[in-house]
């Protein structure tokens, strides 16, 4: 008991004194490690599918939204994982698919603790469709638009991570995608040219129950690429009867004032969990639009009831 409210100092005190991004995020971080982990994979024991939808800053034009489909599980009893990842994010008239395999491999430390180490090969499609007639071209001559078409581009890449479970907490720490890759599609070679920089991420979390009936559960993630402003989530919640979690998240903005304000639910009964998430913006976005929210579903492929009594369930 000692060790969890140690933990929850330790979350407690990263979240006051951390002071940011260019891939795309999720409020409910939580309930979506492989998105930035591949050594997640199969880490909760059984097999799993999850879907989520984010729409972000509702009523601004061409703002972004993002859809996500994935299935993890473990092979072999538990010592390999397996996990399989698409999604699609579209800003204005940039469309962007992601497609990647994750592989991890359990090392049993005690009966109550392991460490994965994970593996991912991915491979990213991005378009910019300058026929769109919603585009808009205030400097004519712009080297960069190519007026009337539709560019596509094509690249792969190359991720790892590590994750470590220790009864019911667990943290972890990941680059998803390795190699630097070009943001955006430059035929005229314009000399600067945007790139996509290793992005480091760092997660935890824990369980500490305070009664029969409920459990606290926070959780952090924390996100550095080179150039960016340091970036970090932070979510206290409170699960109830083992079935209800509901929490309150912040994020920290790149000017270092916070971007927003989280507001997440989630309901568990049997093999299905429904989560709902709304953000409500801080930085001077919200002059322009409302906060964001996304939608989450979770099914998983379990026998018996018996196995909620595992930890690694709710993580």
């Amino acid at each position: 008991m000692k060790r969890q409210i140690l933990f929850v100092l330790i979350f407690m005190f990263a979240a006051t004194f951390a002071i940011a991004q260019q891939e795309n995020q999720f409020t409910q971080f939580m309930y979506n490690k492989l998105y930035v982990n591949p050594a997640y994979a199969g880490a909760r024991g059984i097999p799993s599918f999850t879907a989520l939808y984010r729409n972000q800053w509702t009523g601004f034009k061409g703002a972004p939204q993002s859809k996500l489909l994935s299935f993890n599980s473990p092979l072999f009893g538990d010592r390999v994982g397996f996990g399989l990842t698409v999604s699609n994010h579209t800003l204005g008239i940039q469309n962007k698919w992601d497609a990647s395999m994750a592989y991890s491999y359990n090392v049993e430390i005690t009966d109550e603790s392991s460490v994965r180490f994970g593996l991912q090969g991915s491979v990213q499609y991005q378009g910019l469709d300058f026929s769109d007639p919603s585009v808009e071209i205030r400097e004519s001559g712009d080297q960069s638009i190519l007026y009337d078409e539709e560019l596509t581009q094509y690249d792969g890449n190359f991720g790892m991570g590590m994750y470590v479970n220790i009864k019911n907490t667990y943290f972890g720490a990941s680059i998803p995608h390795f190699f630097p890759s070009e943001l955006g599609i430059n035929p005229n070679q314009v000399p600067e040219i945007a790139r996509n920089f290793a992005h480091f991420y760092f997660m935890a979390g824990t369980m500490v129950p305070i009664n029969s009936k409920i459990q606290f559960k926070p959780s952090i993630m924390t996100k550095y690429v080179k150039g960016a402003p340091f970036d970090l989530d932070f979510n206290a919640s409170l699960m109830f009867d083992e079935k209800f979690t509901a929490g309150l998240s912040y994020r920290l903005g790149g000017d270092g004032t916070g971007d927003s304000v989280d507001l997440l639910a989630m309901y568990q009964v049997n093999s299905l969990g429904i989560g709902v998430a709304y953000d409500f913006t801080l930085s001077d976005v919200n002059e322009a639009a409302t906060g964001s929210f996304e939608v989450l579903l979770r099914y998983d492929l379990i026998k018996e009831r018996g196995d909620m009594a595992n930890p690694r369930f709710f993580f």
